[in-house]
């Protein structure tokens, strides 16, 4: 069989249950570039320079997550669109990613972690826009204090559900697809409009997307590779 044809999806079903050293050549081939840019782009959130030896590590991290626990992700992953794994991959790299920067200030801090209150933690460097992009972490924080705020009202996939959406750029197919999330991309949707209502009743905005969407549209700016 030839692994090169069949879709990414259909090959991290194949890789969930088999280490058949062809099988996960292919998987490696086709899904560490994603991976490594993930990282990449995390790591100059974190730090001024990283090293490739670095970001290789991190990689590394990645897919041994995804073998974890008898390659839990992989098994539990089902498809709800063309490539959807991607959009699995790209949230399981930034969260390893995220992870082992944290670690690495907490070493330097002598265990302490500093928390922003944010589902991710972004730590930017001092570059320029940094005032700028500094603004815009207050808001992610005081909306993030809100949602944390009434757990009668917005529950903690609730959060995970808008973060995804409005940080990390994800599709409502992309975030249904998620192992845990048990909702149709419909059902994501449904639930999202339900967050941004309430939001606009706690602030009063007339549209809350005025009070957030910058932040989806510098997420997917940044995926393009521009600077933020």
């Amino acid at each position: 069989m030839s692994y090169s044809r069949i879709s990414v999806n259909e090959l991290a079903q194949v890789c969930a249950n088999s280490a058949d050293a062809a099988e996960w050549e292919e998987f490696l081939r086709r899904t560490t570039p994603l991976a490594s840019l993930v990282v990449s782009r995390i790591a100059r959130l974190w730090v001024t320079a990283s090293t490739p030896a670095m970001i290789d590590d991190i990689v590394q991290e990645v897919f041994l997550k995804l073998c974890e626990q008898e390659r839990r992700i992989l098994r539990e992953f089902t498809p709800r669109g063309e490539d959807s794994f991607l959009g699995l991959l790209r949230i399981v790299a930034a969260s390893v990613a995220n992870d082992y920067f944290r670690r690495l200030r907490s070493t330097k801090r002598g265990g302490k972690v500093v928390i922003t209150g944010l589902a991710w933690e972004f730590v930017p460097g001092d570059t320029n826009g940094g005032a700028k992009r500094m603004q815009k972490l207050v808001l992610l924080s005081q909306l993030d204090q809100l949602l944390r705020g009434a757990p009668e009202d917005v529950s903690e996939r609730d959060r995970n559900l808008f973060w995804l959406y409005y940080l990390q750029g994800l599709t409502a197919v992309e975030i249904a697809s998620l192992p845990g999330i048990a909702l149709s991309a419909k059902g994501v949707e449904s639930a999202l409009r339900r967050i941004s209502g309430w939001l606009r009743h706690q602030t009063g905005v007339r549209r809350p997307a005025e009070a957030f969407d910058h932040a989806r549209e510098t997420t997917l700016t940044f995926e393009k590779g521009e600077s933020i």
